[in-house]
């Protein structure tokens, strides 16, 4: 009680400062670290400067003596570089640490934990001065010096009683006690890949880095890391923990969602960008970019080890090939002094990426160890993923009885580029990323006759990465009319293949709509196009499926505006790495509204499926109130990997703010507490969905219109950025 009057009085007197003084630091307080999303920004500057919410640790020194007791030196501060107090005596909040250190024995990959410590428990805590301070760890040191260890300091520093948050750092330090040897870290996937989807990752109130976690998730100490995370995306169990309420929003067999690629790693040190190139001319040839680790003499050949050489040399480097990469291409990495093959990468061309988004794209961070899943077979790991399978290694139940991970890499030996067999690549080989598909590029050239009352005729072009495709022949090509643009209310689509298609020169194709641009049509609208092919991959027919686009074109404005982009369909493979509905064909975010309109209601004619309030809903799931069921589904139980209070996680232009902008259209909701349903109370009872909340937004409403921005708009009281901060 005491202390939080201290505090009070403190706060008292930094808020009657003078005003000058004050104002004069405040641009100081934070280094610009926070905006309008956090509820740091809504502090007044005197509560800032006073306060200074946040915490950055820094390790200073690390110090073996001679009785093998770790020191270590370190600071705490706050996010403008001032010192902190850990005891919250003369800063405000108590800053508690802890300390993990490990090592990983010679000739081995896993880590081996040594210790575990807190400053309030363990081993002895000094200042050395103003917010730095030495650990002396109490545990004893008695193992081998010659190999890498890892120390990880984790902090949390408790501001609740300022109605803020606790704040967690991690800072970590990697390096050979001896100086024998270079350090080698353990990281097999990387903070910023996690982030993508986690937002942030952070696990036991501190713990925020997929290096801090192995510190304890290793062979020797609790569940191993990797089979622990396994089990958990996959919906399983692990470590006496049932994570079957989890929901992954990718394919689970697509391990390079996590194990993201492209760079060279100690076992595949031969790397190109991505595993395949981009051909959207027709050429059958993209440009590839190949990196090497550091290596000793070395050449690379096309084809085979004696091909044509593409480049020689030692050390680390790169280079760019020129445009004659095909599906196929084979790089094998020599080296020079003995003549052996150290490494063959397989290059594959696609059209993914051709037009719009490509999915499946590498994205975050690679680790210096992210190839492991293609070369690090085992029973703990594989078993994590397919226990589902009811696979049992040791009683050879749906696998041949094995009783060693020795025996793993017989059959499944390491591989890479060749899918669909029996190394950890091909058999996690991705369909809709196969080489064997042509690709479907559909180019949406011209539209014409499109005044209120006219039907209109879209010319377009059908390729594929190695020549033209006939539309007629497809299984399936679709172009659909929506608008107008401010919000659409007006869907039509109709089918092109099967004979639809007119031919008008070579690759060029028209299609006239036999529906008409309503009479009453305003503005702009949208043609887009959705579609697949047939294709024959390993003697099945499977679908190539192009990735949908779209096209406005004016009616009755003079240059064709736009419907607004509200979520970027980047932002959504972010998580969910190849984003496809209904067959494969429903693959791009803006083009799902085309259909998923505010007044769309599912087959039943029972929910809303407006996109706006669909997806609010299904990744809200388990936080609604009352859940959400559509089409037979129910989301109740999904459960999202982030913070839902960052709306930026898929809007894009402040599309979330109020007020929103003219000509947006109700929401026919007849399962909810009334219906339609205005366009701001749409968005907003889609992820709050209490009585309370739908009853202040009721008494907010007239028969002309909503109110939610006098008080919900940009610079109002409970903005929207404002009531989202975290």
């Amino acid at each position: 009680m005491r202390m939080k009057l201290f505090w009070s009085l403190l706060v008292s007197l930094a808020c009657i400062c003078p005003a000058t003084n004050v104002l004069a630091k405040s641009d100081a307080v934070d280094n610009g670290y926070y905006t309008t999303k956090d509820k740091e920004f809504y502090l007044t500057p005197e509560q800032l400067l006073f306060i200074r919410p946040g915490l950055d640790i820094e390790i200073v020194d690390v110090v073996l003596p001679a009785d093998m007791q770790l020191e270590v030196t370190y600071s705490i501060k706050d996010p403008a570089g001032l010192p902190l107090d850990h005891d919250g005596i003369y800063t405000p909040g108590t800053v508690d640490m802890r300390f993990t250190l490990t090592y990983i024995p010679m000739d081995e990959e896993q880590k081996v934990r040594l210790a575990y410590e807190r400053i309030s428990q363990n081993g002895t805590l000094t200042q050395v001065g103003d917010g730095v301070y030495k650990y002396k760890f109490d545990k004893v040191i008695d193992t081998n010096l010659d190999t890498t260890y890892t120390l990880v300091l984790g902090g949390r520093r408790d501001l609740q009683e300022f109605d803020l948050d606790r704040y967690a750092d991690n800072t970590i330090q990697v390096w050979v006690p001896s100086g024998m040897y270079d350090a080698v870290p353990r990281e097999v996937v990387t903070k910023d890949t996690c982030n993508r989807c986690h937002d942030p990752l952070q696990e036991h109130g501190r713990w925020q880095d997929p290096q801090a976690c192995t510190q304890c998730h290793n062979p020797t100490r609790n569940t191993r890391f990797d089979e622990l995370i396994h089990a958990v995306h996959i919906a399983g169990e692990a470590g006496g923990h049932d994570f079957s309420d989890v929901t992954y929003p990718a394919e689970i067999s697509d391990c390079q969602v996590c194990h993201t690629g492209g760079t060279p790693t100690k076992n595949f040190p031969l790397a190109a960008d991505s595993d395949m190139v981009e051909v959207c001319d027709m050429s059958g040839l993209g440009v590839a970019n190949l990196t090497w680790g550091d290596l000793d003499a070395f050449e690379i050949h096309v084809g085979t080890a004696d091909g044509p050489l593409f480049v020689s040399g030692s050390g680390e480097g790169s280079a760019m090939t020129g445009k004659w990469v095909a599906d196929g291409t084979v790089f094998v990495l020599v080296d020079k002094e003995s003549g052996d093959t150290i490494q063959a990468l397989r290059v594959n061309a696609t059209t993914l990426g051709c037009v719009g988004n490509a999915p499946g794209a590498p994205r975050g961070t690679a680790g210096l160890q992210h190839t492991n899943w293609m070369d690090h077979p085992s029973r703990a790991v594989c078993g994590s993923c397919h226990k589902h399978s009811d696979i049992d290694f040791e009683n050879g139940i749906g696998h041949i009885e094995i009783d060693s991970d020795e025996i793993c890499k017989f059959c499944h030996a390491p591989g890479q580029g060749t899918e669909f067999n029996r190394t950890v690549y091909g058999a996690h080989a991705q369909l809709y990323k196969s080489p064997q598909f042509p690709g479907v590029i559909v180019d949406l050239l011209e539209i014409s006759n499109t005044g209120p009352g006219e039907n209109p005729t879209v010319l377009f072009s059908v390729t594929s990465k190695t020549g033209n495709i006939d539309p007629n022949t497809m299984n399936r090509l679709r172009l659909t009319i929506s608008g107008p643009n401010e919000d659409f209310s007006f869907y039509k689509q109709e089918t092109v293949s099967g004979g639809g298609a007119v031919w008008v020169s070579e690759g060029v194709w028209s299609y006239t709509f036999a529906a008409m641009i309503p009479q009453d049509a305003k503005g702009s609208y949208t043609v887009s196009v959705e579609g697949r092919a047939s294709v024959p991959v390993n003697g099945e027919n499977e679908r190539d499926v192009l990735q949908a686009t779209l096209l406005p074109f004016a009616v009755t404005d003079a240059v064709a505006v736009p419907r607004r982009m509200i979520v970027d369909d980047q932002k959504c493979e972010n998580c969910h790495a190849n984003l496809r509905e209904h067959g494969g064909g429903r693959n791009n975010a803006n083009y799902c509204v085309t259909c998923h309109m505010p007044e769309a209601l599912d087959r039943d004619g029972e929910q809303t499926i407006n996109f706006k309030y669909m997806v609010h809903s299904i990744h809200r799931g388990k936080e609604l109130e009352k859940g959400f069921v559509t089409g037979g589904t129910d989301y109740s139980e999904v459960v999202y990997p982030g913070d839902l209070r960052n709306c930026d996680a898929c809007h894009v232009n402040n599309s979330q703010q109020l007020s929103l902008p003219e000509g947006l259209l109700p929401t026919t909701t007849p399962q909810e507490w009334w219906s339609p349903m205005q366009p701001a109370s749409a968005a907003c009872l889609s992820c709050h969905n209490s009585d309370d909340t739908a009853a202040h937004a009721y008494t907010n409403l007239t028969f002309f219109g909503e109110s939610c921005a006098t008080c919900h708009g940009e610079g109002k009281t409970y903005a929207v950025d404002k009531v989202h901060a975290r």
